[in-house]
């Protein structure tokens, strides 16, 4: 009987266990196939906010040419090592980079109103013309006076930028503006390939000849770029105002209007990225010069930097411009923002933990490829994070910008937007010749690092961005 009832209990426990595993089994299946279901549902998302995205004509268009001006833009790093390897001393950089600064930043308020009167098709050419135009001096002469005016016209291109944004921006479908602004900034990937020729010609023509050679490719082919805007793109007329206020009268009037907006709808955010604006001046201004002069990094060391930052990027650009619409924006704003100090903080201790590899490793690397040893060096994860961070955070902005801004006078907003951010931006290509001249250079990154901090704090604790905002509401303001 013993024996039998044993017999019995174990029969029992052994169905029960099969329940059990079957049981399992299934719900492990459910869980499977719900996973799939939503990839699919994801994917099949993906695929109509593309649709809905390139139903109008113009976007690719425009897409395309500002991909060709993306891809040669890549080498724009280089800008401030450049012109101190052909003659250019640290205050005269600085000075010359802040008076270019300021002017950009007038050029973005008067370029805001300029957008909602002038045909936003005519901008978006004059604004490619003038990117030509600056390629083909800077590949063409290396005499002060001409490069100083070449800047200046590259600054003047904001004068036209809001504008041109604007025909953009104005009929992206708000509900994807996430995903449609990532790809403008994606185009940045065939960048990639500015650098690999980058790469190969430093050792035929040095440092100064190729990025010469590259700016005077570039200039061809963004006048290219020009004629193809002026030809296919289509529309941009403004509508007449029907006011006869003096044009200068209308202009303060306006600007105040859109000044009270931004204000009104996100003054902790605009308090942010002016602070951003100007921490990310100081590190743009030296980091590649301090990479280069004091941590010793040669020229292809330094190629290798800025061509892995845009691999890593366009990746990332894309899921953070789909993050964006999907996560919201605070969220999206946090987890990109949280690795800027931690670049600033490893620049700073650079020269006292300059490699984290054997040095061994670090030279056979630079015979497999010239420069690759630089991918253990702590200047290369400080400034590859920072590099791809900042694309991210400019993504960031201009996602929040559409999706919390009127679809009215999208040009002026936008003016106003980035010259009260940027008012205060030459401030830092100044403070930075000043620091490199007079300073330990390391002081630059210790303050970039405390400015990133304050940031940090302000985005947890601020609102970022996550309401929905009501066009009709916004139009009443």
């Amino acid at each position: 009987m013993d024996r039998l009832a044993t017999q019995e209990v174990r029969s029992d426990k052994e169905v029960g266990d099969s329940s059990t595993r079957n049981y399992l089994l299934e719900e492990g299946d459910k869980a499977e196939l719900n996973a799939l279901a939503k990839k699919g549902d994801e994917q099949h998302g993906v695929r109509e906010a593309l649709k809905s995205i390139f139903s109008w004509r113009n976007y690719a268009i425009y897409l395309s040419t500002a991909w060709v001006f993306n891809a040669f833009s890549a080498i724009y790093g280089y800008f401030n090592l450049y012109l101190f390897n052909i003659g250019w001393d640290f205050i005269i950089l600085g000075t010359v980079c802040a008076i270019t600064a300021a002017i950009s930043a007038i050029s973005r308020l008067l370029g805001g109103y300029l957008g909602d009167i002038v045909n936003r098709k005519s901008l978006s050419v004059i604004a490619m013309f003038l990117a030509a135009v600056f390629n083909l001096i800077m590949g063409l002469t290396m005499e002060f006076a001409l490069i100083f005016a070449a800047l200046v016209i590259y600054s003047l291109m904001d004068l036209v930028k809001g504008g041109s944004s604007a025909y953009i921006l104005d009929n992206i479908p708000r509900q994807h503006s996430g995903l449609a602004i990532a790809l403008f900034t994606a185009g940045s990937s065939f960048g990639i390939l500015t650098l690999v020729a980058f790469h190969v010609l430093m050792p035929i023509m040095g440092f100064i000849g190729g990025m010469q050679l590259i700016f005077l490719i570039a200039g061809c082919a963004l006048m290219v770029c020009t004629i193809v805007r002026y030809v296919y793109l289509k529309g941009g007329e403004q509508e007449k105002r029907e006011n006869e206020i003096p044009l200068w009268r209308d202009f303060i009037s306006e600007n105040k209007r859109a000044v009270n907006l931004i204000f009104g709808i996100m003054p902790g955010v605009l308090g942010i990225v002016m602070l951003d604006a100007l921490s990310d001046a100081l590190f743009k201004f030296g980091a590649l010069i301090y990479t280069n002069e004091f941590l010793n990094v040669d020229f292809a060391g330094i190629n290798i930097i800025v061509l892995v930052s845009l691999l890593v990027t366009v990746p990332l650009q894309l899921k953070i411009g789909r993050m964006s619409d999907k996560k919201g924006m605070r969220r999206t704003a946090l987890t990109v923002y949280a690795i800027m100090p931690i670049c600033a903080f490893l620049l700073m201790i650079a020269q006292q933990f300059p490699i984290w590899a054997p040095q061994e490793l670090i030279d056979s690397a630079n015979l497999i490829l010239p420069g690759l040893g630089v991918v253990f060096t702590t200047p290369f994860i400080a400034i590859v994070g920072k590099y791809v961070n900042d694309a991210l955070w400019y993504l960031v902005l201009l996602t929040l910008i559409q999706k919390q801004m009127p679809r009215t006078d999208t040009s002026k907003i936008l003016g106003v937007f980035w010259f009260i951010v940027f008012v205060f931006t030459p401030l830092g290509p100044f403070l930075g010749g000043v620091v490199f001249t007079f300073f330990d250079p390391a002081i630059l990154f210790a303050l970039v690092f405390i400015s990133n901090i304050m940031i940090l704090g302000g985005i947890s604790r601020f609102h970022f961005g996550e309401d929905k905002i009501d066009d009709a509401n916004l139009d009443k303001e």
